[in-house]
């Protein structure tokens, strides 16, 4: 076997041997809350069907890789594109973000910053968030949309607090329009019961459970539950509920703790108002390493 072939084998099977097992991790696939463990690396394939309210019905799908810098401090990069019945697949753009959260012990309301810029195009439909008024439907030309820039500054607001194994959080989404001017506001918020298994050891209070055994590879114990509601409140013109002419989505949200490392999840969201798409199945697929810097300075 070539030498570098063998050096690519080891630098894989050292950094695929990793584990989050002793810290929370985001459940929700809109709302944000939990920076990552410092070192920590996390993988995510977010694939998308949606039922459109005015045109074809599409997929959309995103990559996404975040690292935990500090304990409260996180980056990420993001890529998207999307398929709509009857067209070819097209690129979306992508997006650059970074999160702190500002006290670095845990209170009755944990605050975070968040930051992203949106390098995107006017055929990006991944509902990552919901702003402004109005659909977000493909309506015009495939060929037009995706040569028109859309690029943003997205910040945000978020607020989450833990009660043993039930996360709240809510999230303030203001998006500053770069290739045009204005800015767009909406909303994230999210109830969750952690899974018992892949949160126990994170959780206050429950150290002395480290030590449970792994359950079966079927079992409720590794299942976590909740509730993901997102929508718009308007521009800097108009802020608040304008119902008729908003998005507005609601639906419960399934994780399921394959390994220590490996986590799915699926959220069904109904769209509630008449310019919400009808239909949303969120998937998401995340894997998840510890020790990145470290494990990669000692494959080398």
């Amino acid at each position: 076997m070539p030498i570098r072939r063998c050096c690519h084998l080891a630098v894989l099977l050292s950094l695929c041997g990793g584990a989050v097992l002793d810290a929370q991790m985001n459940p929700y696939f809109t709302a944000i809350n939990y920076p990552l463990p410092r070192d920590t690396m996390v993988f995510m394939l977010l694939p998308d069907f949606q039922v459109a309210q005015y045109t074809r019905n599409f997929f959309t799908g995103m990559g996404m890789v975040q690292y935990g810098v500090s304990s409260r401090w996180t980056v990420g990069f993001m890529a998207e594109g999307n398929k709509i019945a009857g067209l070819p697949a097209i690129y979306g753009g992508l997006r650059v973000n970074t999160y702190f959260r500002v006290f670095p012990q845990d209170r009755i309301l944990n605050f975070t910053v968040y930051g992203e810029f949106e390098e995107l195009n006017a055929a990006a439909l991944y509902k990552m968030e919901i702003a402004g008024f109005g659909g977000e439907d493909l309506g015009g030309p495939l060929a037009a949309a995706r040569h028109t820039p859309a690029r943003t500054f997205e910040q945000r607001a978020i607020v989450y607090h833990d009660w043993g194994r039930t996360n709240l959080t809510f999230n303030f989404i203001s998006e500053t329009g770069l290739s045009r001017p204005g800015n767009d506001f909406g909303y994230a918020l999210g109830a969750f019961r952690q899974p018992l298994w892949a949160g126990m050891a994170g959780m206050t209070g429950m150290a002395g459970m480290a030590g449970m055994s792994t359950p079966p590879a079927l079992s409720l114990q590794r299942v976590g539950f909740g509730l993901e509601m997102m929508g718009s409140l308007g521009n800097n013109h108009r802020f608040g509920f304008d119902w008729p002419s908003e998005q507005q989505y609601l639906g419960p949200v399934f994780g399921y703790a394959l390994s220590p490392s490996w986590t799915v999840r699926v959220e069904p969201m109904f769209g509630l108002s008449g310019v919400s798409d009808p239909f949303v199945l969120r998937m998401g697929v995340m894997y998840s390493i510890d020790s990145f810097a470290r494990r990669l300075a000692r494959a080398f």
